[in-house]
Formats: C-alpha cells, structure tokens, sequence
C-alpha cells in the first residue's frame, strides 16, 4: 500500500467538512478537517486528527481545546479561507463568532459547535489524534444541509426531489 493508492481510495469516501478552531496565547486560530468523528457519548467526547504539519496543529496541542464547527453547504467560502495559507491574520475577519465555554471560537450559524478540551493527544504517522471531551455545544440553526467533501471537491448534500410513498397490503 503506497500513500498514493491510499489517497486515492479516500477519495472515495464522502466526509462532513468542519472548521477545527483554537485560541492560543490570545491568538485565534484555525483549520479544516474531515477526519472528525465520535468516540463516545459518556463522557461525550471527539476524535480529531489533525495533520503535524497544519499552521494550527501546535496551537490546539498546546493549548488543550478545540471547537469542532460543522460546516453547512452555506460555508464554502468560509473552508476556502482557512485552507489557504492566504490572508491567515484576516481568517476571522469575517463572519460572527462566539466563545461557548473554552474561548475557541464558535461559528455563529454553522450546523453546530462542539466546544472541547483536549483529554489526550496520539502521535502516528503525518497526523496527531485528538481525542476532546465535549464541555460546552450550540446547536446554531434547525436546517441540516451539511458542506461534503468528495473526490477533491466540496460537495452539497440535495434534498430527494419526490418522496416515495410505500404502500402496504
């Protein structure tokens, strides 16, 4: 197994795009991510993985928080902005953000903010494996209509364009 082979079965898989944001030493900062999943509900707690080489990485270690914003397919110019190493001091000069209850900032009107500390940190390969315990969560709007990532591209989930109705005898 190559990583080339690797990334491009990956390619394959559909994944929910989110905002990982931290503040470090008075300083906000942020990154996308796929590799974002749930590990357990008691204590309610993510893993994050977040590649070592990503600007935002030895923030989120060395400050012990996170907040996971899920992105809605409203944000793909907000995914842009923090996947480009361009313009990263003007990152949070748009849009509306908010503290929940660690001080990362929270996405107003993103699907929902899990607000986290980090509980351990596991280094393997390219990437850190966060595991954090949820502390505080806002769930921002009602609407569910998730920012995907597929096959290199940003991607919408559509809503059935006819429902199906089953009749039974």
């Amino acid at each position: 197994m190559t990583p080339d082979d690797f990334k491009l079965g990956m390619r394959r898989l559909a994944a929910g795009v989110s905002l990982i944001t931290t503040t470090n030493r008075g300083v906000r900062h942020g990154l996308v991510a796929t590799a974002v999943n749930s590990v357990t509900a008691d204590p309610p707690t993510l893993l994050v993985c977040i590649n070592k080489n990503a600007s935002a990485h030895d923030h989120v270690a060395e400050a012990g928080l996170l907040c996971v914003n899920v992105l809605s397919d409203e944000h793909e110019a907000v995914a842009g902005r923090f996947s480009s190493a361009l313009n990263r001091e003007q990152r949070f000069d748009h849009d509306e953000w908010r503290a929940i209850a660690t001080g990362a900032p929270a996405l107003v009107n993103c699907l929902v903010s899990f607000d986290c500390e980090v509980r351990q940190q596991v280094h393997y390969g390219s990437h850190s494996i966060f595991l954090a315990e949820i502390v505080g969560l806002e769930v921002w709007c009602e609407a569910i209509s998730p920012l995907l990532y597929l096959d290199g591209k940003y991607r919408y989930l559509g809503e059935p364009q006819s429902s199906l109705l089953y009749a039974t005898a």
